[in-house]
């Protein structure tokens, strides 16, 4: 049987400030070329089916991170009316019109005043990009200083225009989703690197979020992603505070294959952009077998 693929997605649609540079974004219609040509190749599975252990003979979980509107809309226009399944993993704390994640204000500024000028401004040591910010400083940061940070910016830049920005869910919008067949799991409160969280910030990021994102829902949620998809945050405090939790299934990104899983609730998921469908094979079964064996020998 072929392992499990898990694969992830972000926003659909336009880039804008907040975005572009991320390299998280999937256009529409690449979007729906690349779920027609997965409906044909795999069989589409949902939640249940993965914790249940009764697989298909070429099973498939389509997940999204963040809190992107534009994956909402995906959902009602092209998944439900197909009637494909997905888990949409959230952070309750950036949702609504005022909310903005630490990642989207570093992205606005990097394409504002370049990586040089924005290391300066948040007192941090230079850095050749914007990636090599976030995967350096950026992780050793708990909560409060990664709103301090977010202050700075607003003194150094002024409070940024968020209509520029691609839109991002409204608390009532989480209520319509298991309707369409999109079953909300947990990314912490507000997307952090949870190797950096504190006891009482992983009880507010990791255990509070799940219980609001029950609230509004309205169905209870039994998966996590990890920000970032680094199995470097799935510290054994987080793991620990996951299963006692009620968290069943916890994703990473590395796209690496499920054939050879760190524990039976951890998953990898390889993340998807505006790949071509021609180009999906590869990238979903044959390069993770790779990357797992390089993983294997520490290549």
């Amino acid at each position: 049987m072929t392992p499990v693929v898990c694969t992830l997605h972000h926003n659909i649609g336009e880039e804008s400030p907040f975005e572009r540079g991320l390299n998280l974004s999937c256009q529409l219609e690449t979007f729906d070329a690349q779920v027609k040509w997965l409906a044909q190749n795999f069989d589409l599975i949902d939640l249940d089916c993965l914790l249940s252990g009764r697989l298909p003979k070429r099973p498939l979980l389509l997940t999204f991170d963040d809190a992107f509107k534009s994956v909402l809309e995906v959902g009602r226009q092209i998944l439900a009316p197909r009637g494909i399944p997905s888990v949409y993993f959230i952070n309750p704390g950036l949702l609504g019109p005022a909310a903005v994640s630490l990642d989207s204000m570093l992205t606005w500024a990097n394409n504002r005043i370049g990586t040089a000028a924005l290391c300066d401004a948040i007192g941090m040591p230079a850095r050749a990009d914007l990636a090599s910010l976030i995967w350096t400083d950026m992780v050793k940061l708990g909560p409060g200083a990664r709103r301090e940070i977010k202050a700075r910016l607003v003194s150094a830049l002024g409070e940024p225009d968020l209509a520029n920005r691609a839109g991002l869910l409204d608390p009532a919008d989480l209520a319509e989703m298991p309707g369409l067949g999109m079953e909300v799991g947990n990314h912490t409160m507000t997307h952090v690197h949870c190797r950096a969280l504190t006891p009482a910030e992983m009880q507010d990021e990791v255990v509070a979020a799940r219980a609001e994102l029950e609230r509004l829902s309205g169905s209870r949620v039994r998966s996590f992603s990890v920000p970032y998809g680094n199995e470097a945050d799935l510290t054994p405090a987080l793991l620990e505070t996951l299963r006692a939790s009620g968290h069943e299934a916890i994703f990473l990104v590395h796209a690496r294959s499920n054939h050879r899983r760190p524990a039976p609730d951890v998953w990898y998921r390889t993340s998807l952009q505006n790949q071509n469908p021609a180009e999906l094979r590869k990238k979903l079964t044959v390069l993770p077998v790779l990357r797992t064996v390089r993983h294997a020998l520490g290549i």
